[in-house]
């Protein structure tokens, strides 16, 4: 065989010593660590490392062709949409998406709901176009996503860019909005693969970087309606883009116009197979929902203060503080103490932020939500 059978089993569950809640690069499950290690050195049974194996491989084409297939299935893409797999993070599709979907001159609209949304709105309005801020966060320090409903939107928009959980400050859209014939664009990095609701009728683009729910860093994946997909050949034309940035040549080119990520994508087959064989992201989902009522339960209890409004609550990041300054930084060591580590909030938010994404079981957020509960009896 080329490439080694899955060993993965979906019912075993893994009680880590250290329990790690990183904003990203995240957590992966023990079963993928392990199986990666085990298969690096000899990663297709011929004696060759994937970190070194030729992307003009019989190998490695398998590999490739087979992770498209597990995006598109754990994904639950639709036949309306193509999938692509780029080396841009994030940040460059904020630069990037514009150009495949509009023109200069041409109106779109954004949000800016935390400071990956910001530096995407940054991005566009440095950029010939005629720019709508539907919604402006700052104006509430991002505690709230406001009402979509309520947002002045012009017909004639391209589309509107929605960051669907916002990493830093804590929130997320309970429900993804669409506004009729107006088609969205989703950051998704840090909830693709964690919710199963996204609207694909209205949706022209999801991007979304591996490293939070379905990999390591160092891939993106990119899923774009069909049609636009084409008539985005003569929309980069008009726009100058050249072709190695260019979502039509990666796709024609089965993502490996030059030579692609070959670790990063060899980490993401691993991880969706295991998403995959562990029911897939309706599971993840039902995880990542558990988690997230573990967390708060102990956040609304007292002592703890939440950052955004409960109808916006992220499921994946969890951002509180406490009275002070200093009991902040306390509860940090004493959770060092238990091997709870990487809960310092951003540089910019402080207070406390954990981080729970895929990789991270129900069962190391038990341990995280008992401390909380332990802390807060001791020290509250």
């Amino acid at each position: 065989m080329i490439i080694k059978k899955s060993s993965f089993n979906p019912n075993e569950r893994f009680f880590m010593n250290v329990h790690y809640f990183s904003p990203g690069p995240a957590s992966l499950p023990e079963a993928v660590r392990k199986q990666i290690k085990e298969e690096l050195l000899d990663t297709f049974g011929i004696g060759v490392s994937v970190m070194e194996i030729s992307h003009r491989s019989k190998q490695y084409e398998q590999l490739n062709e087979e992770t498209h297939a597990l995006a598109r299935k754990v994904f639950q893409v639709p036949n309306t949409h193509s999938v692509l797999f780029s080396c841009c993070g994030a940040q460059q599709h904020f630069s990037i998406i514009p150009q495949h979907l509009s023109k200069p001159g041409e109106e779109i609209a954004y949000t800016d709901t935390g400071i990956w949304a910001h530096l995407a709105c940054e991005e566009v309005f440095a950029m010939p176009r005629k720019i709508n801020l539907v919604y402006d966060g700052r104006n509430c320090d991002y505690v709230s996503l406001g009402n979509p409903s309520k947002w002045d939107i012009p017909k004639n928009s391209k589309y509107v860019h929605l960051t669907v959980n916002n990493t830093v400050y804590g929130t997320e859209y309970a429900k993804i909005p669409t506004f009729g014939d107006i088609p969205i664009v989703l950051d998704m990095t840090s909830s693709l693969a964690g919710r199963t609701d996204i609207p694909w009728e209205s949706t022209a683009l999801v991007y979304a970087s591996a490293q939070k729910n379905f990999g390591i860093a160092g891939v993106s994946v990119v899923i774009i309606r069909n049609d636009l997909l084409e008539k985005s050949r003569e929309i980069t034309k008009a726009n100058y883009l050249g072709k190695a940035l260019s979502y039509h040549a990666i796709f024609d080119t089965k993502s490996a116009l030059n030579t692609p990520p070959v670790f990063p994508i060899f980490a993401m087959n691993r991880m969706l197979k295991w998403i995959d064989h562990s029911g897939g992201t309706p599971t993840m989902e039902k995880w990542s929902l558990e988690k997230a009522k573990l967390i708060y339960s102990e956040i609304d209890a007292g002592l703890y203060i939440g950052r955004t409004d409960k109808d916006c609550r992220s499921r994946h990041n969890f951002v509180f503080k406490l009275p002070k300054e200093e009991q902040d930084n306390h509860f940090i060591a004493e959770a060092a103490k238990h091997n709870l580590l990487e809960i310092k909030g951003y540089r910019s938010v402080g207070g406390i932020r954990a981080s729970m994404y895929n990789g991270v079981s129900v069962e190391s957020a038990s341990v995280f939500a008992e401390f909380m509960r332990d802390y807060r009896k001791k020290f509250g």
